[in-house]
């Protein structure tokens, strides 16, 4: 069949389908004879995959509709370009979460904690919470945010160490 890109996306318009839509939810394509996709959607008439069908009467007399045929249709089908593949953030996007992208990541991020004994910081300290309560990585109070990173990074490091030696004794055969 010799069908143009415009002419299958024409088709797939008549039919409502789009890469990420595979299923059809219409059936018209309304078309006067001034219609600049007129004679586009002629070919695709002639070529047996779409067919006229009757015009309402709130329409202009002079208007066509289009409609698809079981051939068109499954043409349209077996033509659909896949659909794209996302990113991890355009897919946290599409999933329309309330919560952070390192939430959705599963990631647990640390949060900063400041000491405000006169009203003035002067200690601060990182901590990650698993749970409301529950604190399973603490750094140290240090007199500024980047040595309380620093001291955080390295409860954080010495965690995943321990984390690491007990799974590899699990696993270990006896």
């Amino acid at each position: 069949m010799n069908i143009t890109e415009r002419q299958l996306e024409l088709l797939h318009h008549t039919l409502g389908l789009h890469p990420e839509r595979r299923e059809s939810h219409r059936n018209h394509f309304v078309a006067g004879p001034q219609h600049h996709d007129q004679q586009d959607l002629e070919v695709l008439e002639s070529a047996g995959l779409m067919t006229r069908g009757r015009t309402p009467a709130f329409l202009d007399k002079g208007d066509v509709v289009f409609q698809w045929t079981e051939a068109g249709r499954t043409y349209a089908i077996d033509n659909l370009p896949l659909p794209p593949k996302y990113s991890r953030y355009e897919e946290y996007l599409r999933a329309e979460c309330s919560e952070g992208f390192a939430w959705w990541l599963g990631i647990r991020v640390p949060s900063l904690e400041i000491d405000f004994p006169r009203g003035k910081p002067t200690q601060y300290r990182y901590t990650r919470r698993d749970g409301y309560d529950w604190t399973d990585v603490r750094g140290d109070w240090k007199p500024t945010k980047k040595e309380a990173k620093a001291s955080y990074k390295a409860a954080l490091k010495s965690y995943q160490d321990k984390q690491r030696a007990c799974r590899e004794l699990i696993t270990e055969p006896v």
